[in-house]
């Protein structure tokens, strides 16, 4: 059996202020590859208990007044905080003047507008950040109003890229010296995953209209007799699915012809809605890697639970709760060390301190 890969992050103090998603969901990475995250509890708990359970394992819990506050602070590397802006100076943690005393230290603030701008001082939901980044013009159908996706995307994403931030930064003060401020904002994190409609809306000058799922029959989701399935076929991967689904009629020059077969997609969608329908997930899966016709499947959160490549990876992490053990989603690639870790009860900030030696 292999040894353990070290843990790339062991002996890296971090202090998570703010007590929301975003620094929650950034300091549960660094605390995964081995930093020593000391998460700071807010007044008033904003996490659900089923996102504590989720976001709050290997972190140290404290409860702190301003003056243990300040002692933490100058004896982190990293602080991660998603409050509004000028919420850490207003606790007397002023970033710039944090980093005149110590100019090795990296601070990520993750706020829905950044720390200044025309919105900076807008609060935002979840939905109001995937709104005004742009995404949520694109999500659902055109002849309806745009749709959120499930979850707390926008705040999940704000919190990926302050890991990724926190990580870059603090590798730089390594090098160099020298720190940063970084300042996130989750409008921007949403609109960086544009993809392609934002390249096209500035060449084209016009909105990309909502598809929903259904861009055209031969790429789209499908309800299929367990759960939907679909298919994003190009096209040249058209005539394997047409023999796939084997009906004499789609050899016709209607179908086969791609000039044609727009203006007959509502009867292709026909045929593929009864195809899809009576087979499985697992069949459809099976039979488009036979074929070699690109078909995927919706699993839910439940079903990745038993997912093979999932369970075989070590994808999941196991956490014992008052209500018993949860598995929830544990480190996001293989290759470097990673700690599961565990809930904590909030401790004594003294103890904390005891440890924590004030970096020069």
């Amino acid at each position: 059996m292999e040894a353990s890969p070290s843990l790339p992050l062991d002996g890296v103090r971090v202090l998570e202020i703010g007590g929301g998603i975003p620094a929650a969901f950034a300091a549960r990475w660094l605390a995964g590859f081995g930093a020593d995250v000391v998460r700071v509890e807010p007044d008033a708990e904003s996490l659900s208990p089923d996102e504590a359970v989720y976001l709050l394992p290997g972190k140290r819990r404290v409860r702190a007044d301003a003056a243990e506050l300040a002692a933490l602070a100058r004896a982190a590397d990293i602080i991660i905080e998603d409050g509004p802006p000028g919420a850490l100076a207003a606790r007397g943690l002023d970033p710039a003047a944090l980093r005149a005393e110590r100019p090795a230290l990296v601070v990520v603030s993750i706020t829905p507008f950044g720390q200044d701008g025309p919105y900076a001082g807008y609060p935002a939901t979840n939905i109001t950040a995937f709104a005004m980044g742009g995404i949520m013009s694109l999500t659902g159908m055109h002849q309806r109003e745009p749709l959120v996706t499930g979850g707390s995307q926008a705040l999940y994403l704000g919190g990926l890229d302050a890991a990724g931030a926190a990580v870059t930064a603090y590798f730089g003060a390594l090098v160099h010296g020298k720190g940063d401020w970084v300042d996130i904002s989750l409008q921007e994190s949403m609109a960086g995953m544009l993809e392609l409609y934002g390249p096209r809306g500035a060449y084209e000058g016009a909105v990309s209209i909502r598809s929903g799922n259904h861009v055209r029959a031969v790429w789209g989701l499908y309800p299929c007799a367990d759960g939907y399935a679909g298919v994003c076929a190009l096209e040249r991967q058209v005539p394997a699915l047409f023999a796939l689904i084997g009906d004499p009629e789609l050899d016709e020059p209607r179908f086969r012809d791609p000039l044609q077969r727009p203006n007959h997609d509502d009867e292709l969608q026909a045929k593929l809605y009864a195809w899809f329908g009576e087979r499985t997930k697992a069949e459809l899966l099976e039979l488009g890697a036979r074929h070699r016709v690109p078909i995927g499947a919706v699993v839910t959160p439940l079903e990745l639970l038993d997912n093979p490549s999932l369970l075989e990876r070590g994808f999941f992490d196991s956490v014992d709760t008052p209500a018993g053990q949860a598995r929830i989603p544990g480190r996001p690639f293989l290759g470097l060390g990673w700690r599961p870790g565990a809930l904590a009860e909030p401790a004594p900030a003294a103890q904390i301190l005891a440890e924590w030696s004030p970096r020069p």
